[in-house]
Formats: structure tokens, sequence, C-alpha cells
């Protein structure tokens, strides 16, 4: 049973809580927790919103499974593939958008992105959220009254407070930290009780991918995500890319979204957790993304040689050699 924040009874109502919010879902052969994610939506007490999933599986069954759901719930919904998609045309408030190929996060979810920017619909906001995420009633209501409260705070990307689905009293994380000196990134807030307060956390430096709310002027000034990154840093890239724009990032406390953390792909934070495709990609992008807002020299080598060596000396030979490749070779 997921809990339930008491928030909601003391909303201040002269604000404009009904603009329209987008919310984005990226599948990729996780059907069964997009649903729990599609289910827990529906329990949202905010109502003006519009639901695009994004299916970008090799194969037509995740995407079945998905619309069978809807048929089965009686929801009313349509179904698009990439290349028609015109959200000016569908009313409907749940859209299953099945992708040509697999291109990665940042491309999936920027179908829906670009389509949504073509609406012009410049009051409303955006939430793109992890497949295997649940969320709370009020996280959603939660977002928009924080974002219309902090409206000269000019906030492009509005995080939740991240809880591990499966140990509910505990944080995943509250935003991320970006470590100049070794080019890694780290969890704001991991493993600390749901109870801290927001004082006690540090300012994040990015907001973490599996819910990022955004308002439509921030898309349209900064643009949607960078498709130099198959998977991973690609949060980090849009958040410096923000600062450079004059947006800030910040996090609502009120917004409480469950997190599966990495159900598809072996995403873990732990390293002795992580699959090989989530370390290979996160190298890859690692690269990419010092190579873009800093430079490929002395110091990314030697702390990357220091990354591999840890894993080496965990017993990961193959992966080493591979993680050596992408530093030096590619």
């Amino acid at each position: 049973m997921i809990k339930k924040t008491n928030l909601t009874d003391n909303l201040d109502t002269t604000h404009n809580l009904n603009r329209k919010v987008y919310i984005v879902i990226l599948n990729h052969k996780g059907s069964l927790d997009t649903i729990e994610c599609l289910e827990s939506i529906i329990h949202l007490n905010y109502f003006n919103y519009q639901v695009l999933v994004v299916d970008n599986s090799e194969t037509e069954a995740p995407f079945q499974t998905l619309l069978n759901w809807a048929s089965l719930k009686k929801i009313k919904f349509d179904s698009t593939t990439e290349r028609k998609l015109d959200l000016v045309l569908i009313q409907t408030q749940f859209v299953f958008i099945k992708a040509e190929k697999n291109k990665g996060f940042s491309a999936g979810n920027n179908i829906a992105l670009h389509a949504i920017l073509n609406t012009k619909d410049f009051d409303s906001y955006i939430w793109l959220l992890n497949n295997d995420t649940v969320v709370d009633q009020n996280s959603l209501k939660a977002q928009v009254l924080y974002s219309l409260q902090h409206q000269n705070s000019k906030i492009g990307i509005l995080g939740s407070k991240l809880i591990y689905y499966y140990k509910q009293d505990t944080l995943q994380a509250v935003g991320g930290k970006f470590n100049k000196k070794f080019y890694i990134s780290s969890h704001i807030g991991e493993g600390e009780s749901i109870d801290k307060s927001k004082s006690e956390f540090e300012k994040i430096d990015y907001v973490i991918g599996a819910s990022m709310f955004l308002t439509f002027q921030f898309l349209k000034e900064v643009g949607t995500l960078s498709e130099d990154f198959f998977l991973y840093y690609e949060e980090l890239d849009w958040a410096f890319r923000a600062r450079k724009s004059g947006w800030t990032l910040d996090w609502c406390f009120e917004s409480l979204v469950f997190h599966k953390e990495g159900a598809t792909i072996g995403s873990s934070y732990d390293p002795k957790q992580k699959s090989f495709f989530s370390e290979i990609n996160v190298f890859t992008s690692r690269k990419v993304f010092v190579k873009k807002h800093y430079k490929l020299g002395f110091k990314f080598y030697f702390s990357s040689l220091l990354l591999i060596l840890n894993r080496v000396r965990r017993g990961k030979f193959k992966l080493g050699l591979e993680l050596l490749k992408i530093t030096f070779c590619k």
C-alpha cells in the first residue's frame, strides 16, 4: 500500500491550479511497470492532465499490452505512431505513441516533447516520469502549486522527493550532486529518512530524471533533451544548459514519487548491482558530457582510470576492458 501525504487541505486556491500538465512516460519493454504508474496517475487529485506514453520497444507486444490495459479499463485513449503524432488534433486524456525505433531515453521522450512544443500551450507544464514509478495522489498538485508560488525564482526543472518503492520509509534521493573532480554524479539524500526536512539537505546540482517537472517556457527556451546521450547524463546536461540560460533548479518536498530504480535496465546506484549494459552507457555518456561541457584532458583520463580500476578490483575484468576502450579508443 502506497503511503499518502496530508497535503492539499490547506492549498492556496487563489492560484490557478487548473493549468494543463502533459505527463510524458517512456516505455521500453516494461509495460507492467508502466501500467502500475498509469494506475497511480488515474488517482491523482489534479485533473487537467494529458498522458503521453511513448513506447520504443523493439517489438509490438509491449505496446499492445498497454492498449489492452486501456481498453479493459474503459479509458478514452488514442494510439498513434511517431510520424503521425499531432497533439493539436488529439483531445483524449491518454495517448499511446509507438516510436519507430529505440534511439535512447532522450530521443524517446523528445518525441512527446516536440509534439508538446507544437501545441504552443504556453501556460502548460510538462512532467517527465520514469515508467517504473508510482506517484502519490498529491504529487502533481504539489508541483503545480510550488511552481506557481515560486514564479519569481524562474524554476525551469522541479524535482520530486524520490522514495524507494520497496522501502517506503527511505529516500532514494531529492536531487543529484555533480563531482567536478572526477566528473561523476551522486544522489543527495540517498538512504535518509523520508521525514528529514528540506532545509537539512544541500542544494541540488540537477534534478534526477525519474521525475522532472518543467514549464513550457523553459522547454521552449532551453530546448528538449540532448540526443547526444543514449542513456544517462541527459538530465545533468539539461541542468547545465538551464543555468546557462538563466533558469534555476529545485525540488518539491510535498511531491512524493516512489521509484523502483532501474527496473528495465539494471541501473541501481549500488555499484555491485549495476548491469553491464548500464555501466557501458554510464561511461559512454560521461565522456560525451565532459567533452561537451569541459574538455577531455588529464583530469578526465586520470579519473576514468581510477573508476575503471575500482571495477577491476571487484573482479569485473571484461567490463574494465570495455571501459578502457570507451575512454581511450572511441
